[in-house]
């Protein structure tokens, strides 16, 4: 999945324009949230106790990275590390209902 606007910013002719190609990027970002998920819960097959799914070092790190990676493409890394906090608190939980389902 992979984001191919229909136009570029610089050629939207109005704000239709702009909320269609804000439209189609949010729902593949949604799109590419459920496919991350997905490895979130199969990931639970590979761990042996709730200490290895809650994983905090990785989990650290991992928003240490993503905070980074927005820093580098002119967003607020604070911001961005935030939100996947919410985020991957949310995928934790998830899992850790897999992993006890097992």
């Amino acid at each position: 999945m992979q984001y191919h606007p229909v136009l570029l910013p610089a050629e939207c002719h109005d704000m239709s324009d702009i909320r269609r190609e804000i439209d189609h990027i949010d729902y593949t970002v949604i799109q590419l949230l459920s496919a991350r998920f997905n490895y979130v819960k199969t990931a639970s097959k590979f761990k042996k106790n709730a200490t290895d799914v809650q994983a905090t070092e990785r989990f650290n790190s991992m928003l240490e990275k993503r905070k980074q990676w927005a820093d580098e493409m002119g967003l607020n890394g604070e911001v961005i590390k935030a939100l996947y906090a919410d985020l991957v608190n949310y995928f934790i939980a998830e899992e850790l209902k897999e992993f006890e389902s097992k």
